[in-house]
């Protein structure tokens, strides 16, 4: 813009030489006025020549450098919306596996950059009726993206037909839906009671201080139970550890069917081992959840590298 300026004032001082470089010497009127004509005519031509060049110079620079504002603007931090997750992550599912009268499977929500936000299992509202009346059990594979984020391999679905009892109290017909750290080829030969593996606990600090060794399984491995049960109090939900062979094996929020049919709305903490034999994002809370298709959530998130 200056440049455009410092020409413009150049211009008008040779048009004033060009009319007083003789102010001695006398002119016919007529003439001088043909001759300031012709000046302003070749001053405004030459004006235009470099005007228009100047001002595309400078709208140029101008729009080069909005876009190279835009282009750097710090990236909004993305928040987590379970209303439509795709939006923020990226969300990949496992295969669909007959449940009831309809189906449960697996997701993972993760970052672009392969950080979990969300794992967990979503069950049609059809798979919580027409539900088997002995136990039964699951198994539930994760996408392979899941495997690659998380250490979880596989979860355990398990339909408690009858519900069974907890310290002090009892729970009701429930699922148990166990995301197991280990290969479920290893799973499966975990070996019923009194196997002595089931019986070697991992070292101090590799558990909650607040959970104890319960009860041994086949195919599952040792219970682990909080201590906040309430004697004679029924429990619709609670977060249940397991243990195997000295390693931490899984984690299971357990849920009662009526609770979950009825879409009610958990997001609990629960307390968090102070030691972890392997490194990798742990999760640090459960949530149970519909959505506005009538879809029901157990889910794990909030996830901390350890």
């Amino acid at each position: 813009m200056m440049f455009l300026i410092i020409m413009l004032c150049l211009q008008k001082k040779k048009t004033k030489n060009l009319l007083y470089r003789r102010p001695f010497q006398k002119v016919n009127s007529n003439l001088f006025l043909t001759i300031k004509f012709n000046i302003m005519k070749s001053s405004i031509k030459l004006s235009a020549k470099w005007l228009l060049p100047l001002c595309l110079t400078f709208l140029t620079f101008i729009s080069c450098k909005k876009e190279y504002t835009l282009k750097n603007e710090p990236t909004k931090t993305a928040t987590l919306n379970r209303s439509d997750p795709e939006t923020m992550y990226n969300t990949f599912k496992g295969p669909e596996v007959a449940v009831g009268n309809g189906y449960a499977r697996t997701f993972i929500m993760r970052s672009h950059t392969g950080v979990p936000q969300e794992l967990g299992v979503v069950f049609t509202d059809e798979a919580l009726s027409g539900l088997p009346a002995t136990n039964t059990p699951y198994v539930l594979d994760f996408h392979p993206k899941a495997l690659e984020s998380t250490l979880f391999q596989h979860v355990a679905l398990g339909w408690s037909a009858n519900g069974h009892p907890l310290p002090g109290t009892f729970i009701a017909s429930h699922f148990d839906v166990r995301f197991f750290m280990m290969g479920l080829e290893d799973r499966l030969a975990i070996p019923p009671p009194p196997a002595p593996a089931l019986y070697v606990l991992p070292p101090t600090g590799h558990m909650p201080v607040n959970y104890f060794s319960d009860v041994p399984g086949s195919l599952i491995g040792m219970h682990w139970t909080d201590k906040s049960f309430v004697a004679g109090v029924p429990v619709d939900y609670t977060m249940i550890l397991g243990s195997y062979n000295g390693k931490f094996t899984f984690i299971s929020p357990i849920v009662t069917r009526t609770t979950l049919a009825n879409g009610a709305n958990v997001l609990l903490p629960w307390t968090q081992p102070q030691l972890f034999a392997d490194h990798g994002y742990y999760p640090t809370r459960y949530n149970i959840y519909a959505d506005d298709k009538n879809q029901h959530y157990v889910t794990l998130s909030d996830f901390v590298w350890r």
